[in-house]
């Protein structure tokens, strides 16, 4: 069981919502963030990215998080910022194209995380956790929940088919992105209990977005118990909980900066694990599990890897065509031992789209792309309840939460 429980958000004015939210870009989208910076001051990330007001310096939270924190003050000054008079669920809907993504945000416990009862499948670096928990430290919130899913429940379905259906959004506005964003506020009582009461029978949630904010919250929690710290707000982190079937995972390819692919022997290499078939001279988009593709000078194959290796797999892990990969390629053929470090390999997710891998091989800014099929969520779902964990970048899971939109207050 786990406890899901309404809080008190700290949230922008609807007029403002669309100024002050802000994609939640990650560390490989700087030049986005300092976009976003320059070209709105109404935006959260001046809140939770202050660092990036100084061009080139690494972040120094003595320096640069003071600045944060006035620019938060003066939002809460001018309005922009609003606090929620009372405990509230709130149902949050992302529209992408065709595609809708609704979930509900509300306050996770961090005790149902440390008891596993809120299971993760990626392993977390401590230089990052420790950063978003001093991040929480000193702004005494969290502003991008942390994207949890669980098997769909229908009681909690009617629940959020209800308010869509009958009741205005408080926000309904199209961020530059292109992408449609709603949240309807629940403060009724009756549904607050059958949404807390619903999760309460759900034995385990599963992180689908936001391991490192997860582990980042449990280390504040941690250190302000071990502190003795007073007040509960720590003890809870946000989270946007959307059920298994309304989730969508896009698979995550590698590519290589490595001369050995121009070298005669390289095809003979991957010979030894796969059955190499020529594709023509665009990249193969494998279109189901255990087929792979290799493109690189402007020449592509579909990879089967050969029955006597296959045959040899045995367990959710060892099974997973990212780990195959990793195994038969990556390791075998490249040498390479530690996708995490290794400066050899880098990923770009689905989203991206085949053409711009084709791209960026051909113009040698990398040498090769491993093309995949995708995870499954069923696949997630094994490996997080075996206690395992995936390889690096198995996964790129949407929706991708704003940030800014539901904020979290620890000392609310």
């Amino acid at each position: 069981m786990a406890i899901i429980k309404p809080f008190r958000a700290l949230r922008p004015s609807k007029e403002k919502a669309a100024q002050v939210s802000a994609p939640s870009y990650d560390s490989g989208s700087r030049d986005k963030s300092y976009e976003e910076l320059e070209r709105n001051p109404h935006s959260y990330l001046h809140v939770v990215k202050p660092y990036l007001h100084f061009k080139g310096e690494k972040k120094t939270p003595e320096k640069h998080f003071p600045l944060g924190l006035n620019y938060l003050n003066e939002f809460i000054e001018k309005g922009w910022l609003i606090r929620d008079v009372q405990p509230a669920y709130y149902i949050y809907r992302v529209i992408k194209g065709s595609q809708a993504y609704t979930g509900i945000i509300a306050a996770a416990a961090v005790n149902d995380y440390l008891k596993n009862n809120i299971l993760k499948h990626e392993n977390t670096l401590t230089e990052k956790q420790d950063e978003v928990a001093d991040h929480i430290n000193w702004f005494n919130q969290m502003g991008n929940p942390v994207l949890l899913t669980y098997p769909d429940c229908q009681p909690i379905d009617v629940v959020i088919e209800h308010y869509i259906i009958n009741h205005i959004p408080e926000y309904n506005f199209i961020s530059n992105d292109q992408l449609k964003h709603n949240i309807w506020v629940v403060k009724d009582e009756q549904d607050m209990n059958i949404i807390a009461n619903e999760f309460l029978k759900i034995n385990k949630l599963y992180i689908a977005d936001g391991h490192h904010r997860s582990a980042g919250a449990a280390a504040n929690c941690l250190n302000k118990r071990a502190a003795s710290v007073a007040g509960s707000g720590y003890e809870y982190f946000p989270v946007c909980l959307i059920p298994f079937s309304k989730l969508h995972i896009y698979e995550y390819h590698r590519l290589i900066k490595d001369s050995r692919v121009y070298e005669p022997g390289f095809l003979a290499e991957l010979e030894k694990y796969f059955i190499l078939t020529p594709s023509g001279n665009l990249p193969v988009q494998p279109l189901k599990p255990k087929e792979f593709g290799i493109y690189f000078n402007k020449h592509a194959y579909l990879l089967k890897l050969k029955p006597e290796f296959e045959n040899n797999l045995s367990g959710i892990l060892e099974k997973l065509d990212v780990s195959v990969a990793e195994q038969y390629i990556i390791k075998s053929v490249f040498g390479i031992e530690d996708s995490k470090t290794d400066k050899r390999i880098s990923f770009l997710d689905g989203t991206k789209g085949i053409g711009t891998l084709q791209d960026v091989i051909d113009r040698k800014e990398l040498d090769l792309a491993i093309t995949l099929y995708r995870t499954s969520i069923e696949e997630v779902k094994q490996v997080a309840d075996a206690g395992l964990i995936m390889p690096p970048k198995s996964t790129w899971i949407e929706p991708k939460l704003r940030t800014g939109l539901i904020i979290y207050e620890t000392n609310g």
